[in-house]
């Protein structure tokens, strides 16, 4: 029987998998703190868009009565819908932190609209808002496997 100390296969690939795990530790320690500052700016970004909208909602539904523009909103509503399929396919980690952000801006604006008005869609909206964290967090977490498998292989 030989000792597994004394061959110097075993003892090297026990080497190269600590530093292969000492090396994607210190990825991730990079990695998480830089993907939340980019959710956090995003997230900015999009409550800022919002806040936007809703400021200038009756201009924006006077445009809405022009059927071109109605047509013209649908097609780039189905680009955006395209483009985030393609963005969840291949990058669903980081989608699922784009998913978080858009609720917590959702949320930011049904928390404020069910303090003004206390109506229905607007708790139906605070109650989406709790969903699409829960997906995000999935879309996150399934992501987060995906690229543990990918980068082992």
């Amino acid at each position: 029987m030989s000792d597994e100390k004394s061959d110097p296969l075993v003892s090297e690939d026990n080497n190269e998998a600590g530093s292969k795990a000492r090396r994607q530790t210190k990825e991730l320690l990079w990695r998480f703190p830089i993907e939340f500052l980019s959710a956090t700016l995003v997230g900015a970004l999009i409550l800022r868009g919002f806040t936007a909208v809703s400021e200038n909602t009756p201009k924006i539904i006077g445009f809405l009565g022009i059927w071109w523009l109605t047509l013209l909103g649908t097609f780039f509503i189905l680009l955006i819908g395209i483009a985030l399929f393609f963005f969840r396919k291949y990058r669903q980690r980081e989608y699922g932190w784009l998913e978080i952000t858009f609720a917590l801006a959702v949320g930011w604006s049904g928390v404020m609209k069910v303090q003004a008005t206390n109506d229905i869609a607007s708790w139906t909206t605070v109650v989406a808002a709790a969903y699409l964290v829960v997906r995000g967090l999935s879309n996150y977490d399934e992501g987060r496997i995906k690229s543990k498998y990918t980068e082992s292989n």
